[in-house]
């Protein structure tokens, strides 16, 4: 998947809300953002941060991890399978939001993987790729589905 041409053309950010916000308040470190009047970013955050790397780095089970992000994966392409088996309606209302989730629990499980350091320099380009490809498939098909459905509306607006 090379791309998709969008209209009105669409824009990622990739630089993180944290840094920008930082950038915006003026702090150096994320954990001294203002999330409210009384409370920081660290106040609300931190204990998340610690906790989760703890996890990621040190705890999660690399043999589990490897097969939930393979249950996902599965279950991703099942969906996807299935939005092709679609017509009319059915199209319209296929959950592709839902295979969309599953692609992004796999780019996490893939993450967790990685920072565990279980993952070979060729693994890690395969792993990569079957998140990509997933992505693109769900792109690929969430675009068909918004023109079937602006499609089916103007239908119905001439109808009417």
């Amino acid at each position: 998947c090379g791309g998709l041409d969008l209209d009105p053309v669409s824009v990622e950010l990739t630089y993180g809300l944290e840094r920008i916000a930082a950038f915006l308040q003026g702090v150096d470190n994320v954990f001294d953002l203002r999330w409210s009047a009384d409370l920081s970013y660290g106040q609300v955050r931190l204990a998340e941060e610690q906790q989760l790397s703890v996890y990621s780095f040190e705890l999660a089970d690399p043999a589990d991890t490897r097969k939930i992000f393979e249950l996902h994966e599965t279950e991703a392409a099942r969906l996807l399978n299935g939005y092709g088996e679609q017509k009319g309606a059915g199209k319209r209302r296929y959950p592709l939001l839902a295979a969309y989730e599953q692609c992004l629990k796999c780019s996490h499980l893939f993450n967790v993987l990685d920072a565990r350091g279980v993952i070979s320099t060729t693994e890690r380009a395969a792993l990569i790729g079957r998140v990509r490809q997933m992505a693109c498939r769900v792109a690929k098909y969430y675009l068909d589905q918004q023109n079937d459905s602006e499609a089916a509306v103007a239908l119905a607006e001439e109808k009417a």
